[in-house]
């Protein structure tokens, strides 16, 4: 009996283990069951799906004219779930991985056996908008061809900033019998000719459809090359800031901002007016960290900050201080971790209107201010420079014929130069350089633009490492602020307008000019409806198409260059008194 049992178990043990080798029928098989595009929202959450058609090696999925093919999760079920489904070299997840369908794409599954099979997957769409751009053959200012992006409704054109944007034609495909209208003008590929200087929409048609209405789409500029990114937090600073300046540690190479505390503190309190004092932040390349107290580091309210750095890479501060009512100039200089007064505080023997601060020629601190009362020799609104020589301030105020000012602005050019920018009472301009302990005039003094418009309460300047010198200003025309940037012919030792500078709309001194080593020009200004960037283009002799920066209105803003030809923005936008820096780059 005992014999019989073993003998049925060692039977029963073949069997299974026979039945174990035997291979499963679909083991090896490779076939996709099904296939669908997924269309989700930002927050992921599936607004349609769309099943394919399969038939043999090929899948066929229609979608509707306005579903972004760039971006569509897909689904699918294997005759076999241990086989891999790949795309190139990247692996499928169902129902978790993104394609870009706007080319068809080849699916490849592989089996246990490393054997594979590969559908071609498609997708269609029976009315639709089936490419768009700007091409060399039908713009002769172009020099290459620019093809557009379509996302849904949205055409994104990738073009450089040098491209003059008012009068470009596109050329567009679109399936038969569709056409496209911009308002009631009907476009035609290669021929109509529109602005692209801001969003396009389009209307789209398809008799054949019987759509209710068209469908919008958008067409938008990108340019190529440098973008803006954040470097930082995104609100490095809490309270609101006022006289926002910028400097770039020219040893570092990464910006410090200087400011003076107002609106509310970190704790939600308003500030009172003698406690808005300055206040430094610097960048180390990851974070940013003050220097000095975070409240402040002035004894009280502190007006028109101002910081620069001397050769060595110490940080100064200049500032119009309200400590016991002065209203008088103080500098401040950072050294051995702590902030201390470059001679005596409140130094300026009068009470200040405009202030200027720059560390000029030779690392001299100099402060260029119009007065804001009179005294011996000295009138209301008059001239008023010093500068910080042999361990005192000293009086070095230019000898100009109109000593009366709305506006000066003292900074160092990259030749290493000392300069002053005047806008004087009578609405005229003059440059003045500061040559061997004097001040000389750069050109002819108290000029206007060709067009003799006057300039209005702010006046800028810049200077290159060759000696370029430029001066900024605003005109008003029909309640517009207009920004306007000159350059100083040394051949014709004329002041000459470069271009058309930018509209800051209904907003007043919001506008900057910065030059990087290699002589090549930016300009940012703000506007009732963001803050924008320009750079010149020497070969149109005119300003590259504005890019948007920042939407929306702003409080303030600086624009530095770095000595290694890298632009920084700072700015405070009204929105949310948020602080935010910028680097201009190609990578982040």
């Amino acid at each position: 009996m005992k014999n019989i049992q073993k003998i049925s178990f060692l039977l029963m043990l073949i069997f299974l283990t026979a039945a174990g080798c035997k291979k499963d029928p679909i083991m090896y098989s490779k076939g996709i069951e099904s296939f669908t595009l997924v269309e989700k929202n930002a927050a992921g959450v599936v607004l349609k799906e769309y099943p394919g058609s399969i038939t043999n090696d090929e899948i066929l999925v229609s979608l509707p004219i306005e579903v972004d093919v760039t971006k569509l999760i897909v689904d699918f079920k294997t005759e076999n779930p241990r086989t891999i489904v790949q795309v190139g070299n990247e692996v499928q997840e169902p129902g978790l991985t993104e394609q870009d369908f706007s080319h068809p794409l080849a699916f490849r599954i592989k089996a246990e056996d490393k054997s594979t099979r590969t559908y071609q997957v498609r997708v269609e769409k029976k009315t639709a908008l089936e490419s768009f751009g700007f091409y060399k053959a039908d713009n002769p200012v172009l020099q290459d061809d620019y093809k557009g992006i379509i996302r849904g409704t949205k055409i994104e054109i990738p073009v450089p900033e040098s491209i003059d944007l008012t009068k470009l034609i596109a050329r567009f495909k679109t399936t038969t019998g569709a056409s496209l209208k911009i308002g009631a003008t009907a476009q035609q590929s290669q021929v109509s000719v529109n602005d692209f200087s801001n969003p396009i929409e389009y209307l789209f048609s398809d008799p054949a459809l019987q759509m209710a209405e068209p469908i919008k789409f958008t067409a938008s500029i990108s340019f190529i090359g440098p973008k803006w990114w954040i470097i930082g937090e995104s609100n490095i600073i809490v309270p609101t800031t006022s006289d926002l300046k910028m400097a770039i540690n020219p040893i570092t190479k990464y910006p410090y901002l200087v400011y003076y505390r107002s609106g509310k503190d970190e704790q939600g309190n308003t500030i009172a007016t003698e406690n808005r004092k300055a206040a430094v932040i610097s960048y180390t390349g990851s974070t940013w960290t003050y220097l000095g107290a975070s409240t402040g580091i002035s004894e009280a309210r502190a007006v028109g900050t101002q910081i620069s750095f001397d050769d060595e890479g110490n940080p100064y501060i200049g500032y119009n201080d309200y400590s016991d009512s002065q209203q008088k100039g103080t500098v401040l200089k950072y050294e051995n971790n702590k902030w201390a007064p470059v001679g005596a505080k409140y130094f300026t023997p009068m009470k200040l209107d405009k202030f200027s601060f720059a560390i000029g020629e030779n690392s001299q601190p100099i402060v260029a201010v119009s007065t804001g009362t009179a005294i011996t020799g000295y009138a209301r609104r008059a001239i008023y420079v010093s500068g910080f020589i042999t361990g005192q301030w000293n009086n070095m105020t230019p000898a100009i014929a109109n000593p009366l000012i709305g506006a000066v602005s003292a900074f160092r050019g990259l030749d290493g130069k000392s300069y002053l920018a005047v806008l004087d009472r009578n609405s005229n301009l003059s440059m003045y350089k500061l040559v061997n302990g004097v001040w000389t005039a750069v050109g002819p003094t108290g000029f206007r633009a060709a067009d003799n418009l006057a300039p209005y309460t702010s006046v800028i300047g810049a200077a290159s490492a060759t000696g370029e010198v430029y001066i900024g200003y605003q005109t008003v025309v029909s309640s517009q602020r207009l920004n306007r940037i000159l350059k100083f012919n040394k051949v014709s030792a004329v002041w000459e307008e470069l271009g058309s500078a930018g509209n800051s709309q209904g907003e007043d001194e919001k506008y900057a000019l910065a030059i990087d080593p290699s002589g090549k020009l930016y300009f940012a200004f703000g506007n009732n409806s963001g803050l924008y960037f320009r750079t010149f283009n020497e070969a149109t002799n005119n300003w590259n198409t504005q890019r948007l920066v920042v939407s929306g209105k702003i409080n303030g803003f600086d624009l530095q260059v770095s000595s290694d030809a890298i632009p920084y923005i700072a700015v405070s936008t009204a929105g949310d008194n948020k602080t935010t820096v910028y680097k201009y780059t190609t990578t982040k």
